[in-house]
């Protein structure tokens, strides 16, 4: 039978699983479209200064447009893969912290958004290649 003090850590633990995962959530939902525009070149911004409003997407005469916008299905799968990853490393356990760390959740949000950050770029960098984007970070010109 568990004594209290052990049930009172699990409990603990789980809250700031939970917050961490809500936390991670809205930081990439919010992070997501002006990163699309800085990896494609694209128009997308941050949400208050028009979100994908200004996206070469919707630019019928445009020559290039912004990969994850052209094809959903590479789009929501680079996006959907990397908030996935962001949100499981910010509520998975994390033996690096150990008891020493005063703020938990603050590690494992900010671990998660580096996560969702690193396989988003990667996704994107994919996502142009088989697109053949040439415009961005990863562009040619």
């Amino acid at each position: 039978m568990m004594n209290f003090v052990a049930l009172q850590k699990q409990f603990f633990n789980f809250r700031q699983k939970k917050i961490a995962a809500i936390f991670t959530s809205i930081i990439v939902l919010i992070l997501v479209t002006p990163l699309c525009g800085f990896l494609f070149d694209c128009g997308c911004a941050w949400p208050w200064s028009g979100l994908d409003s200004k996206c070469n997407f919707y630019h019928p005469n445009t020559v290039h447009k912004c990969p994850w916008c052209e094809s959903l299905i590479s789009g929501w799968l680079s996006v959907g893969v990397a908030i996935v990853s962001g949100v499981f490393v910010a509520v998975r356990s994390l033996p690096i912290l150990g008891e020493r760390i005063r703020s938990e959740s603050m590690m494992r949000i900010f671990l998660g958004t580096m996560t969702f950050l690193c396989v988003a770029i990667i996704a994107g960098w994919l996502t142009a290649e088989l697109q053949n984007y040439p415009l961005g970070i990863f562009g040619r010109y």
